[in-house]
């Protein structure tokens, strides 16, 4: 879905966007928790990006994770706009999830529509387990805007 009009003048301000990418390369951070938020060993990770015109936002994350047992290791993320608050929560649905002990990396694309243009959006990864403890040997976030 396109946001310009028929007849509207694209000027180089228009095209403009911003593009954040943060890693997290630090081995063997860490969670035991059954609710989403921070690793244990690691603490916050997240990346900032201005919205363009476009008020939209593609938000990719990875990771690589494992469990100490049978069973899940799970990384979602949460997105908050400087002026429009909340405007992603982490859930199961669009989630990292990786069961057992093998060392495994995935990830997920999603696109954010309906953001404020100008606004400061905060992308930060989450994480929490079914069982046991879930491990992060890489984590990485890459927010590009739209133009």
């Amino acid at each position: 879905m396109s946001h310009w009009r028929a007849g509207q003048r694209i000027t180089v301000a228009k095209l403009a966007v911003d593009t954040a990418q943060v890693e997290d390369t630090t081995s063997r951070t860490t969670t035991t928790t059954a609710s989403y938020g921070n690793t244990t060993t690691g603490g916050a990770f997240s990346t900032t990006v201005t919205v363009p015109a476009s008020g939209q936002v593609i938000v990719s994350i990875r990771s690589t994770q494992r469990n100490s047992g049978a069973t899940n290791t799970i990384t979602s993320w949460n997105a908050s706009g400087s002026t429009s608050g909340s405007v992603y929560t982490a859930n199961d649905n669009a989630a990292l999830i990786v069961t057992g002990t093998s060392n495994i990396s995935v990830d997920l694309t999603h696109r954010l529509t309906g953001l404020t243009p100008g606004e400061t959006l905060t992308v930060t990864m989450v994480h929490k387990v079914s069982g046991g403890t879930g491990t992060f040997d890489y984590r990485n976030i890459l927010l590009q805007g739209c133009p």
